[in-house]
């Protein structure tokens, strides 16, 4: 369920005690997440007068006295925020604004100060081995490749977070030179999360904290690269055959069956059981935002599940597609089968859509924006769009239509200019 962000002055009690930063008479200024028309606020020690604070837009005036620190603080605790949301989708975790509160502020952390290690990659682990202990494994992961980088910039040896210098942020800055924009700053940003738990267990201080070294602005708003594909390649991809004893084969099922099961997530095609499936219609709860999904199917999503019905191999643990049997019996072996599912998936797709001359990247999520661009260009409904999609609002899904390959509106234009 959808998460909005907002500025607010807190009018409701004026500061009557000054304190760093507060001025007696304003107002407080506070970072407000409404989920489901609940509000969960949090204070950023900043205050303005009615007279300094710009309704309309949310932010101060730039006649406030205070404004440029105010503004990059506001700043920072919304990207803070969008950075917790992103890196729980990354993990298939599902969070709510007082656990994101907890995060940014860090008064949820459950960590204790007693026996902690003082060397950076031993740190790490512990924090690794929390979420995994409560089966977070998604977030276990994602701090365990930032272990595994820095360990490669330290050679297998560990140091303390005082001996790490200006020298070792900047290699590790280089180091990550080669990745996305996008990749790069989740890399960064879980380093920057790494010195603020240990700044907090007190064993590093502040002056040892990354952002002081590396340049690269973590912060920085990052627009992902177009994801669809344009409709025509899409329709060519339908049309190709494989062998059925290839994976291309199981592969080209896989994705025909996400298409038309409405941009289906394929870690949630993957759970599917038979009793997913009623009277043709398809009920489940989405992983990542716990929604719940009804919906009658397409007949070509039901008849890929019927091919599955007679596949040659049949998962022995009651899912529809082979991929999850009894020996995953806890949820960190699930999570690692799916996880390398979707690598083979990924792998396949690439060569899928290469065969037809779709050289733009192909992946599970292609098909989940190109089943939202495809209605789109059909002139289909922003509100059916959403509405197949399980968006909360019609702003959510339009950042899928946003990210229409450009070759579209080109064509678009040239059709119109003739």
């Amino acid at each position: 369920m959808e998460i909005f962000i907002k500025p607010v002055l807190w009018t409701y009690r004026r500061i009557t005690k000054g304190r760093k930063n507060l001025v007696e008479g304003e107002y407080g200024v506070r970072i407000r997440m409404t989920q489901a028309r609940a509000n969960t606020y949090i204070s950023i020690s900043f205050s303005s007068s009615l007279k300094e604070w710009d309704n309309k837009n949310n932010y101060p005036r730039l006649t406030h006295p205070k404004y440029k620190e105010l503004a990059v603080r506001i700043d920072k605790i919304i990207d803070d925020i969008q950075f917790e949301i992103k890196l729980a989708e990354r993990a298939g975790r599902y969070l709510t604004p007082k656990q994101i509160k907890a995060a940014v502020t860090d008064s949820g952390q459950s960590f204790t100060k007693v026996n902690k290690p003082n060397k950076i990659l031993a740190y790490i682990q512990t924090i690794v081995d929390q979420y995994e202990e409560s089966e977070n494994h998604g977030y276990a992961d994602i701090f365990r490749n930032c272990k595994v980088s820095i360990q490669k910039l330290l050679n297998n040896k560990d140091c303390m977070f005082v001996e790490f210098t200006k020298a070792h942020h900047e290699a590790y800055e280089r180091h990550l030179s080669k990745k996305s924009e996008s990749t790069k700053s989740i890399y960064l940003r879980t380093l920057y999360r790494v010195w603020n738990l240990a700044i907090a267990d007190e064993i590093v201080t502040k002056e040892y904290h990354p952002k002081k070294y590396i340049k690269f602005k973590v912060y920085k708003r990052i627009r992902t690269k177009k994801r669809s594909i344009k409709s025509s390649y899409f329709q060519s991809i339908l049309k190709l055959s494989f062998p059925e004893d290839s994976r291309e084969y199981r592969s080209h099922l896989l994705l025909q069956f996400m298409y038309y099961a409405r941009g289906i997530n394929f870690n949630d095609m993957l759970k599917l059981k038979s009793g997913n499936i009623q009277n043709n219609g398809l009920i489940y709860k989405r992983s990542k935002n716990k929604r719940d999904y009804n919906f009658e199917m397409h007949p070509k999503a039901i008849k890929i599940v019927n091919t599955f019905l007679t596949y040659p191999v049949q998962s022995d643990a009651g899912y529809i597609f082979p991929f999850i049997f009894q020996t995953h019996d806890t949820a960190r072996k699930i999570h690692t089968r799916i996880k390398s599912a979707l690598k083979d998936f990924n792998e396949d797709a690439k060569v899928i859509a290469n065969t037809v001359g779709w050289e733009i990247q192909f992946t599970s999520n292609s098909l989940r924006h190109g089943f939202a661009s495809h209605l789109n260009e059909a002139n289909v409904g922003i509100r059916i769009i959403q509405e197949a999609l399980g968006h909360e609002t019609q702003l959510q899904t339009q950042t899928y239509l946003d990210d229409i390959d450009g070759s579209v509106v080109t064509e678009a234009i040239n059709k119109a200019l003739l």
